[in-house]
């Protein structure tokens, strides 16, 4: 006889002796695995391909093809006793958390109990049989007080083959809860090929991955994934369509194998974080999880700030096609994507940027001529130019100004399309300045002579308004002047003692920068109302900004208009202003805020 048949049924013995020793133990135990099966309902089969990656097995095939049965076999490392006691005993595992392999609760295979009331073992020449009515039969139980893989109703002799057989009896109206996400075969050690046979047909899919790369094919449909690694984390981006539909707009994060949290960005990531019971989500407070998350983003930083990875553009071009993240920053840390971005920003925080996003639109053509060692296409598109403002904002990235662009580059080396945007940016910034264009200025805005001061706005001499004061001392009087809320708001704060410039022409999110009367750094948000009783708003961009600053951020509201106008101040984090979310472009407005705000008289 085949010993590992006499030693499975000196356990079935033991096993029914505790029953007798102890019924109500099992009892609770019938319950403990009703609860397990009914939580991982919808993991059975991602379990079972875990347990035969951690097998070794290189092939499964699983036959749903009779909607009353399933069975699955595999190649892997054949039975020994170990493993048949930890079928028949609840978190008994003779694997390891981290030990290379995958599972390590001893729980998993438990969940098969929600979907039948049958299921047969094969492997090493030993078959178990597990019957719930059998067993309830033989130790003379209520069949509601018998687990259903705890005393096998019987065992008997096969024939030796290579690997496992696992045989189920569905349940009638499971089989709708039979999925497997092909993202499952992605981060496997061992499995590379699947076959699921159903009633209408068969999918087979074949994995192939390097250091570098990962394909599946999935009946003849290629999709294929650029890796990155670090450790046990690695990070997928898709790389052509049918990668990107399996990826999703949000992407996916995995335990090995997919959970159903979303990362925000289109990538699919993995690592050795903890998950919940359930094995769907993971555990954000955990140390393991923090861990993957921060590797996760320093290789997506490192990815996005060299250039030369064969991905750079790709993945930038993606992360603008996918979700707004200033939701995300407004969403917090709690959450994976809000942890992702978190670490992100932190590991560009200590890279040396080799290009920087710019104030207008650049021709592809262009960019190796602004930035000669190289730069991502994608963030200077015209079509992309609102979603690259946002990713500057989200990532603290660098920005070349406008002024930085002429001086560094011959007008005539450059495509008509940027030019002229070039050139009616420097023009709309010398307007609202106050000031003339410049000489190189002028050589993009194709002027052969310094223009007069009579040749309207943007040609004006005023002198910087930084330095200029209110002879008339009162805010009405510099918004009579300055006409623009901006420039208004700033002279004003600077001839008490502020130094602010005016950044509203760059995009960073608010209008203002410099330090107050008391040396302290701050950002200024300008907007203009009619009265202390009217509403204003904030977009997600400003709010997100005015969450994330480093420095102090301040609302400067311009009430009113001409020479009885005045200037408050409002810290809407510091005083807690009323604020509500309205549908309208996706603003934040403010109603209750005189309440709060200061007057600068």
């Amino acid at each position: 006889m085949n010993p590992l048949v006499g030693a499975a049924r000196a356990l079935r013995d033991q096993l029914v002796q505790e029953h007798t020793l102890a019924p109500g133990l099992f009892h609770e135990m019938a319950r403990i695995e009703t609860l397990l099966a009914e939580t991982y309902r919808t993991r059975v089969l991602y379990e079972l391909l875990q347990n035969s990656d951690d097998a070794r097995s290189t092939t499964v095939v699983v036959d749903m093809s009779d909607s009353t049965r399933l069975t699955w076999r595999n190649n892997g490392r054949a039975f020994n006793e170990a493993d048949i006691e930890a079928l028949c005993r609840s978190a008994t595992s003779s694997k390891k958390r981290g030990d290379n392999t995958i599972g390590y609760r001893g729980i998993g295979f438990k969940a098969v109990a929600a979907l039948s009331e049958a299921v047969s073992v094969t492997s090493a020449g030993v078959t178990l049989i597990f019957d719930r009515e059998a067993a309830a039969s033989a130790l003379q139980a209520p069949v509601e007080s018998v687990p259903l893989l705890r005393v096998p109703a019987s065992v008997v002799e096969a024939r030796p083959e290579a690997g496992a057989q696992f045989s189920l009896n569905l349940i009638p109206g499971r089989c709708d809860q039979l999925a497997l996400d092909p993202v499952a075969m992605l981060f496997l050690r061992n499995v590379t090929d699947l076959t699921i046979r159903r009633p209408g047909g068969q999918q087979r899919i074949h994995c192939i991955r390097s250091t570098n790369h990962v394909t599946l094919d999935i009946d003849g449909r290629l999709a294929e994934f650029e890796r990155s690694a670090e450790g046990d984390t690695v990070l997928l981006v898709p790389l052509n369509p049918h990668a990107e539909s399996i990826t999703g707009r949000h992407g996916r994060l995995c335990c090995f194998l997919p959970l159903e949290d979303e990362l925000a960005l289109p990538i699919v990531a993995s690592g050795h974080l903890l998950t919940d019971p359930s094995r769907t989500h993971a555990v954000a407070g955990d140390d393991s999880t923090g861990a993957v998350i921060a590797t996760i983003g320093r290789l997506l930083a490192q990815i996005l700030a060299d250039p030369t990875s064969p991905v750079c553009d790709r993945l930038w071009s993606l992360i603008l096609s996918g979700e707004d993240l200033r939701t995300v920053v407004m969403a917090g840390e709690s959450t994976p994507p809000g942890m992702l971005l978190n670490a992100m920003k932190s590991a560009f925080a200590t890279i040396s940027w080799p290009f920087a996003f710019s104030e207008v639109p650049l021709e592809p053509s262009d960019v190796p001529r602004i930035f000669p060692q190289g730069a991502p296409l994608s963030i200077y598109s015209r079509d992309a130019s609102s979603q690259a403002r946002a990713l500057r904002t989200v990532f603290a990235a660098p920005t070349l100004r406008a002024k930085e662009i002429a001086e560094k580059v011959e007008p005539h080396a450059l495509s008509g399309e940027t030019r002229a945007a070039l050139t009616k940016h420097l023009v709309d910034l010398a307007r609202v300045e106050g000031r003339p264009l410049t000489v190189r200025e002028q050589l993009f805005a194709g002027q052969a002579t310094a223009p007069s001061q009579s040749s309207g706005p943007a040609t004006s001499t005023v002198t910087n308004s930084t330095s200029r004061r209110s002879s008339e001392g009162d805010f009405g009087g510099a918004l009579t002047r300055w006409r623009a809320a901006e420039i208004a708001a700033m002279e004003h704060l600077n001839a008490r003692g502020w130094s602010l410039q005016d950044v509203s022409r760059q995009n960073v999110g608010y209008d203002l920068a410099g330090t107050n009367a008391d040396g302290a750094d701050v950002h200024i948000e300008v907007k203009k109302v009619e009265g202390k009783d009217a509403r204003f708003a904030l977009t997600n961009n400003e709010m997100a900004v005015m969450v994330g600053a480093s420095s102090r951020y301040l609302l400067a509201l311009v009430i009113g208009d001409g020479s009885s106008a005045q200037l408050a101040l409002l810290d809407p984090l510091r005083d807690m202003v009323p604020r509500e979310r309205v549908c309208r472009r996706w603003e934040w407005e403010y109603t209750d805020w005189s309440r709060f705000a200061e007057i600068v008289h």
